[in-house]
């Protein structure tokens, strides 16, 4: 009985040295929502100016190639630099799938701003009219500052994606109220 003990103990011991070797555990915010709109529109309010100007940013500098700006201006009247997300860029990309860029933290997280962190956006389209876009944002440091963005991307990206979905729904009416 005291050597099965002995060994339970050991394995106990052996498990926690382990969990402690590990790295913490990536922090990744993810949203998603179903947009009733073909791919190659939720495509396209993602990655032309003004499809992200119609629901994210008032301004943007987006050119859709590798190393292409990926710049939303959510106060574009502000010195360079204090914006938005100045200076981030599209990583890569698959057509009407997949788009990966680089984002920039708020320009009042002074601590955290420099440090860009990484953005997925995938697309799936359902059928002909109906795409599920889903966002990934990852790359977080540790630390009150990096707390405090993540914090703020919880709550910011499902809102986005809201906001999204219901461009899609405003620019139907609008077709429909210009076909009357």
């Amino acid at each position: 009985m005291m050597r099965a003990l002995l060994i339970v103990c050991l394995a106990l011991a052996a498990s926690s040295a382990a969990a402690q070797d590990r790295p913490p555990a990536e922090r990744v915010v993810t949203a998603s929502v179903v947009a009733d709109v073909p791919v190659s529109e939720a495509w396209r309010l993602w990655t032309t100016n003004e499809g992200v100007t119609s629901f994210f940013a008032p301004a943007a500098n987006i050119e859709l190639r590798p190393q292409g700006p990926f710049e939303l201006f959510f106060a574009p009247d502000a010195e360079p630099g204090q914006r938005g997300s100045d200076g981030t860029i599209i990583l890569g990309y698959q057509e009407e799938r997949m788009l990966s860029a680089s984002w920039a933290l708020p320009p009042y997280m002074e601590e955290v701003r420099p440090h860009h962190t990484h953005l997925l956006i995938r697309f799936e389209p359902l059928d002909e009219d109906r795409t599920r876009v889903s966002l990934t944002h990852s790359g977080w440091g540790e630390g009150e500052a990096w707390d405090t963005a993540y914090a703020y991307f919880e709550n910011v990206w499902p809102r986005v994606l809201e906001a999204m979905q219901a461009s899609d729904s405003d620019s139907d009416s609008a077709t429909e109220e210009a076909g009357d």
